[in-house]
């Protein structure tokens, strides 16, 4: 009799540790739009995205998957983090190849053209590392690129973010931004990042047209070869290039712009397309005043617009037409375009009131579209 009492206690016991453990790993993370988005990516049914876009702040800003499905069919997610670094993406695309088997990879090249005056953007350091290997599942991948650029002496907080995060007070409210996504068992935003905001840009450089380039730094140079040795012995025929859309109002903005036209070069000599729509941005009316946050990134305005003209180019270039995908997963695709449309509305009404909040798919924000009905 003693002994099943002690049993019972014992499993009693074990189950709260266990309680307590997954808590606190769940809680004490960096829990922001990087890991939403990410967290988003996996939660994607396996081998059926069309299309995964990779990159920076760039691409989750300027283009919105479930707008690009309801207007043209296709599947699509950015798998991107902040500021992320050319040197991750030979990781990412074999993290994407573990899960998905996309037509296509839309590659934005920000990392490369950015490094300038002695700053090589390119290098994975601490922040952006953990961006990246915080939110992967457990893998050979996370193990080998955690021992090739981990910057930290204490290896094992790569793997349990508690020993990282556990100070942070506000990852245990923070917690709760994705527990609708995890509830609904998919992204309905599909991991787009922005803002209702338009700031001016009266000064900006007319670049339309303007081809005119200048140099890599030396290591940025090294390490863009290398990756582009990297997609050609995986065979990685699939592969667009691009440049999304930046407003250039100083000298050393287009200095940048310029590097990336140097960019386009090197990436040709491999035999790979490069887009460039820093010098088209008039072919889909793209408003320097009314279009952006800031001058790296498109507002929720110009994403609409960016959108709709790339997902034609995916289309109508690139052969990117819809999958035969099953009825479940069509009703998933179609309840984000609609509640994409549901934002679309609801960020009018923010831009007449002056807010400026970050939008981004925490569960408060889908809370607020639930009550939007969409045109």
């Amino acid at each position: 009799m003693k002994l099943k009492i002690y049993c019972k206690r014992a499993v009693k016991i074990l189950s709260l540790i266990v309680a307590a453990a997954v808590f606190v790993g769940f809680t004490q993370n960096r829990f922001d739009n990087n890991k939403i988005r990410i967290d988003g990516f996996y939660l994607e049914d396996k081998n059926s995205l069309d299309v995964v876009l990779l990159g920076a702040s760039e691409v989750y800003t300027a283009f919105s998957s479930a707008m690009a499905y309801d207007e043209y069919g296709f599947t699509s997610y950015p798998y991107a983090i902040e500021s992320n670094p050319l040197e991750l993406y030979k990781s990412q695309i074999k993290e994407i190849k573990n899960h998905q088997s996309p037509k296509l990879f839309v590659i934005e090249m920000n990392t490369a053209a950015s490094s300038g005056k002695g700053k090589d953007l390119t290098v994975a350091d601490d922040v952006n590392l953990r961006r990246y290997t915080d939110n992967m599942p457990f893998s050979k991948n996370k193990i080998d690129t955690v021992n090739e650029f981990s910057q930290s002496d204490d290896i094992l907080s790569y793997y349990i973010p508690f020993i990282k995060y556990h100070g942070e007070l506000g990852s245990f409210y923070r917690c709760f931004y994705e527990t609708r996504m995890n509830f609904t068992g998919y992204s309905l935003l599909k991991g787009i990042s922005t803002k209702a905001e338009k700031s001016p840009g009266d000064k900006a450089y007319s670049l339309q047209g303007d081809t005119s380039s200048a140099p890599l730094m030396e290591e940025s140079e090294k390490k863009l070869r290398d990756f582009l040795d990297f997609c050609k012995e995986e065979n990685l025929d699939n592969v667009l290039f691009v440049r999304f859309p930046h407003r250039v109002t100083t000298d050393e903005r287009y200095k940048r712009f310029q590097r990336g036209n140097r960019v386009g070069e090197i990436i040709s000599e491999y035999g790979y397309d490069y887009l460039n729509f820093e010098n088209s941005y008039q072919s889909f009316n793209l408003d320097f005043n009314n279009d952006f946050y800031n001058d790296d990134h498109m507002n929720i305005y110009g994403q609409q617009k960016f959108t709709s003209y790339f997902g034609g180019i995916l289309q109508n270039n690139y052969g990117i037409n819809p999958s035969e995908i099953s009825d479940e997963l069509k009703a998933k695709w179609d309840n984000s375009a609609d509640y994409t449309k549901r934002l679309y509305k609801y960020v009018g009404n923010l831009t007449e009131n002056g807010d400026d909040r970050w939008i981004y798919e925490t569960t408060y924000l889908l809370h607020s579209l639930d009550k939007v009905t969409p045109e």
